[in-house]
């Protein structure tokens, strides 16, 4: 796939020293499953098709880290969206170039696509996954949050290093279209105060 990740980049969920302890990692991993599912769902019901979803992962990374995590891939489109409320952050998604032609019919866009059809359908797919994950994961923990709407943008003109934090806490997953080879990877980005915000919240639940 595309979007395989070197492995040096994949190291970074290997040794992580999360902000989380077992518990709240295990119970936002459960969450996660639930909201990236309800997002699939979504998806998956408007283009008739089967998704598949691999399993969240988590780690918090640094700037330069979070870079080399999402844009050591080729042949992919870039977006990122903000959000606001009780929690704050950025969601990142790399859509491989691979299979949108297909993913465009399954969306009933008219062949041949030209430019304004392809970010069309870029910025609709993250609207949808990105909005249902992030719907479905504030709704579980009962916080509101607010996404603004999503930009393509080029990871190598961006200075990761202008980034407000330090350290931020990252949740991934992957979608998977089972008859294209199309895949998305949605990346939720949480600062420090949020995470706090988080973990309070986890807590509660947990009780």
């Amino acid at each position: 796939s595309t979007l395989d990740r070197s492995s040096a980049a994949s190291d970074v969920y290997k040794r992580q020293v999360l902000p989380l302890d077992e518990d709240q990692r295990d119970a936002l991993q459960e969450l996660l499953n639930i909201s990236m599912g309800q997002a699939a769902n979504s998806l998956a019901q408007l283009i008739e098709t089967k998704i598949d979803i691999s399993i969240p992962k988590i780690a918090t990374v640094t700037p330069s880290e979070l870079y080399s995590l999402l844009f050591e891939t080729t042949d992919s489109f870039y977006t990122r969206q903000s959000f606001l409320g009780d929690i704050h952050g950025e969601v990142m998604s790399v859509l491989s170039q691979s299979g949108l032609a297909e993913v465009a019919k399954l969306m009933d866009y008219d062949e041949p696509l030209d430019k304004e059809d392809v970010q069309e359908i870029i910025l609709e797919l993250c609207n949808i996954l990105a909005g249902a994950c992030l719907s479905g994961l504030s709704d579980q923990l009962e916080l509101t949050t607010n996404l603004n709407m999503p930009t393509l943008f080029q990871p190598e003109k961006s200075n990761f290093s202008d980034l407000q934090w330090q350290h931020t806490l990252v949740m991934e997953v992957q979608f998977i279209i089972a008859i294209s080879s199309f895949s998305m990877r949605v990346v939720f980005c949480l600062d420090d105060e949020s995470l706090a915000r988080m973990k309070t919240t986890l807590d509660e639940l947990l009780g």
